[in-house]
């Protein structure tokens, strides 16, 4: 397991834990095809808590859409994009 993949699960864990976020699949169980999942920003963490919430196997292939000067001001912000969520 690289680092990467492990901060993954860490931060799949703690935004569960914190704000209990899940998954609610109704009438379309959760696959490996093209989707768009939103939320209404009201905060940064709207991407992690959709992200914790999607299985596993999905979040390897699920991206985050965001303005660049977000996701790239400072090294652990850069890191964590390019890294774990592969943006």
């Amino acid at each position: 397991m690289t680092r990467a993949d492990a901060m993954g699960l860490l931060l799949a864990f703690i935004a569960r834990l914190i704000t209990g976020a899940q998954g609610h699949w109704k009438g379309c169980p959760p696959k490996a095809e093209q989707r768009i999942y939103f939320a209404n920003h009201q905060s940064h963490l709207d991407w992690v808590l959709i992200w914790a919430a999607l299985p596993r196997e999905l979040r390897a292939s699920t991206r985050p859409i965001a303005a660049r000067d977000y996701w790239t001001a400072g090294a652990f912000k850069h890191w964590i994009t390019r890294e774990v969520f592969n943006a």
